[in-house]
Order: structure tokens, then sequence, then C-alpha cells
């Protein structure tokens, strides 16, 4: 069984803090990893995902990766259309077609980190008919075990052109 489809999604918000990621201008890179990992420890131990808490509209834990003028951002949050609380932003998914991938087992961030190199790096290749859009990426864990995960990662894709 693929641990991978395309499938369409609805538009959704999401409200989270944010930090800016260091080092590459892409959306996905290794040297972004323990970055997204302190930040989101940081984001639970302060206090600041409890805030967020009463905002979800469902159980999972969600963080987004965006793209804006060459700088990469992080944002640990919640999917909610409630009014953002001082100091987060929000982030809009498009309704679009998305690369959803799914993996189990093993730290959370590790497990996002195996999918997001598999996405860009086996993937969404040249020679695939489907590229990465550039709109936000949704790491989402579902059963909110980070020692033990169940995640997906949601990658805005569109058909090549010459597909």
């Amino acid at each position: 069984m693929s641990n991978f489809r395309v499938e369409r999604k609805e538009g959704f918000r999401f409200v989270g803090y944010k930090t800016a990621l260091e080092g590459s201008g892409n959306a996905h890179s290794p040297e972004f990893s323990q970055q997204k990992t302190k930040f989101f420890i940081g984001a639970v131990e302060n206090g600041q995902m409890a805030l967020l808490r009463p905002l979800a509209e469902d159980s999972y834990g969600y963080a987004a990766i965006t793209v804006e003028q060459g700088n990469v951002f992080y944002y640990a949050g919640v999917k909610t259309s409630q009014l953002a609380l001082e100091q987060t932003e929000e982030v809009l998914f498009p309704e679009s077609e998305y690369l959803v991938l799914t993996g189990n087992g093993g730290l959370s961030r590790l497990a996002f980190d195996r999918l997001e190199d598999q996405a860009f790096n086996d993937l969404l290749t040249e020679n695939d008919k489907w590229i990465y859009t550039g709109a936000p990426i949704a790491e989402i864990l579902l059963n909110g075990n980070p020692s033990d995960a169940q995640v997906e990662v949601w990658i805005p894709v569109k058909k090549r052109n010459n597909h």
C-alpha cells in the first residue's frame, strides 16, 4: 500500500505563532528540522499552544510552512475560523489538489521530515506530473502523541503543463 495520494481539499484557515527559518529559501530543507522542533516545543512549553486550543476546530496538532518573498516561515497552531489571538497570524490554505503523505511511528518531527524528503526528493521530480504550487504546506499530528506519531503532510500541487 502506498503512503501517498493526491486529493482535492477544501480551503481552510490556520492561526498560529510564527518564526523565520534560517538557511534555505526553499520550502523544504533538511537544515530546518531542528529549528522546527525547537520552535514547536517552545510554543508548547511556554503555553502558547494551550492558548490556541479553545479556538481549534478539531483535535489535531498543526504546523504550517510558508515561503514569503524568498523567506521561509514556520507556524505552530490550529485550524480555526475564529478570530486570531494577539501575536498570532493566519495562514490561508487554498482549496486545491494536495499531495497527502501519511506516516506512523517514531518522533513526529522525524516522521514529518521523512515524508517531506519523500515528497520533494522522490515524488515531485521533473518527471512527475505534479508540481508544488508554492502555497502553504501543512504538517498534521493526527494522534496527539509526538513520541509515537501518526502524521500527515499536505503539499499543494498542480499538474505540470506537459502532462
